[in-house]
């Protein structure tokens, strides 16, 4: 009977030992594909330089700011600059009648007619619009850059509490992998003394139990490590293609700051508070800006016109031209009739009446005062005006344009001061949140080396046969508690600083 219990033993044993190689051989498996996949190291300050460049909501932000310059380049060019306008025209009208009221004009003999016109001109206005716009587009354009300054200060915010996040993950493998090394060695013990027949089988079993539980543990930890990096990158705005290596290191501190100095500092210069601020007096100068409708408006324009007209038949002007001298002729042949037969002569008869014939040079100057379509313009003389308009009464317009500009410039004061009373409980609570997380790594810090001591013992006694395995488990599952409690309190202390950061609004760790 004791030699089938012996046998039963060795077999267990036997099992245990195949089963904690293929554990190991399956973690060294993972470690050698890991090893073998090409790794890029980023460091914090890289990761927040990428982000710069590449995050969607950040560049989203940032592009404001290019329609805002051109806001004040239009600004000025409206109080210092006129306006131009070129404008040209061509029509075309067929040949017929065409009838204006009661008058016929035109015929089927004229042809089609062809004309063609230009003109450039110029127009300044100076109201209240021109002389407060400029002020007003550059406070848009101060708080478009200050909302820039606010958006990049928290998407750096953002990338560092993630690759805090993606740190705690990578550490929580180191600690995983360390408890599974552990396992293994409690495992050895066990089997070492199980094959002394120094304990029981069930000993080594329990041991076995504890490496797969491990095991577990370690794959779920790298599980979430590969998840946050992914994060961070999605946080970056770029895919490396490749694994990513975490390289920064932080260092645990015992804060100096007191709350008066830092709340001092945030009032001052933080992101979030300059933004409300520059926001405040856009608010301002578009109340000026609305108020300026009361101003009056003093305009001036000038300008500069010609045209072209060219009838298709050009015989048709000719015929015209022959038939305007022979009447001509007529009228002076019976004038000068008139006049003979007068006692008294008129005065400047008889009159040379010619032979009420075109010459061939009139012919051929009609004939090329016809061609000018459609550049040979008649130039108009130049024109020029000057309108002074001042209003009166436009419907109550002006005045709600005033009270709702009013109404959002005190908007903006409120947004102001909830933003300030908002910096001084945040900058208080993270400071104290920061020294009490301080204070726990200290402790925890202890207790996690208590636990290795008592771990370390426990595994002595052990083997030695002065307390059994449920002993050495209990000092295990302390060791683990405790490392884990240490990795909490390091991590709740790093992402205490980024928060007191957050609230400051500037950079508070000393420097990599």
């Amino acid at each position: 009977m004791r030699q089938r219990v012996t046998r039963m033993a060795d077999w267990e044993a036997g099992h245990a030992k195949r089963a904690a190689v293929l554990t190991a051989a399956v973690f060294l498996a993972t470690a050698a594909m890991a090893l073998g996949q090409e790794t890029v190291s980023l460091t914090l300050d890289e990761a927040i330089e990428l982000a710069r460049e590449n995050n969607p909501t950040f560049l989203s932000t940032q592009n404001n700011e290019a329609q805002f310059d051109w806001g004040v380049r239009q600004a000025t060019s409206n109080l210092i600059l006129p306006s131009f306008t070129a404008n040209a025209s061509a029509t075309y009208q067929a040949p017929g009648e065409s009838r204006i009221g009661t008058i016929n004009t035109g015929g089927v003999e004229r042809g089609a007619l062809y004309y063609s016109s230009f003109s450039i001109g110029g127009s300044y206005t100076l109201n209240g619009n021109t002389v407060f716009g400029l002020g007003s587009a550059k406070a848009d354009r101060n708080a478009a850059r200050a909302l820039t300054d606010a958006a990049e200060f928290l998407m750096e915010y953002g990338v560092t509490l993630q690759y805090m996040v993606a740190l705690r993950a990578r550490d929580r493998v180191h600690v995983a992998r360390r408890q599974v090394d552990s396992s293994l060695e409690n495992l050895e013990i066990v089997q070492a003394r199980v094959d002394a027949q120094a304990a029981i089988v069930m000993d080594a079993a329990a041991a076995q139990v504890q490496v797969g539980r491990d095991s577990v543990a370690l794959l779920q930890a790298e599980s979430a490590m590969r998840v946050e990096t992914l994060r961070l990158l999605e946080t970056v705005g770029l895919d490396l293609g490749a694994d990513v290596e975490l390289v920064s290191q932080f260092e645990v501190f015992r804060p100096s700051w007191t709350s008066t100095e830092l709340i001092s500092i945030a009032l001052e210069s933080h992101p979030g508070l300059t933004a409300v601020v520059a926001n405040e007096g856009a608010r301002r100068a578009n109340l000026q800006q609305a108020r300026g409708q009361y101003f009056p408006s003093l305009t001036l324009t000038g300008g500069w016109s010609g045209f072209t007209q060219e009838v298709a038949n050009g015989d048709f002007l000719v015929a015209n031209a022959e038939r305007g001298a022979a009447g001509a002729l007529a009228n002076c042949q019976t004038f000068n009739n008139i006049s003979a037969g007068l006692t008294t002569p008129l005065e400047g008869f008889p009159q040379q009446c010619g032979s009420g014939e075109l010459s061939t040079e009139a012919r051929e100057s009609i004939l090329g005062g016809n061609r000018s379509f459609p550049f040979g313009f008649t130039r108009q003389p130049f024109s020029a005006s000057l309108r002074l308009s001042i209003p009166i009464f436009n419907g109550f317009g002006r005045e709600r344009s005033v009270s709702q500009a009013s109404n959002q410039l005190e908007d903006a004061v409120y947004s102001r001061r909830a933003e300030e009373l908002q910096i001084r409980t945040s900058v208080t609570s993270a400071l104290d949140t920061l020294m009490t997380a301080f204070s726990v790594v200290q402790v925890e810090e202890r207790s996690r080396e208590v636990a290795a001591e008592q771990l370390e013992m426990s595994r002595t006694r052990y083997g030695l046969g002065a307390d059994n395995f449920i002993v050495l488990l209990d000092a295990e599952r302390t060791m683990a508690e405790g490392e884990r409690a240490y990795l909490d309190g390091l991590y709740s202390f790093y992402a205490g600083l980024a928060n007191l950061e957050n609230a400051v609004g500037q950079q508070l760790r000393p420097e990599e």
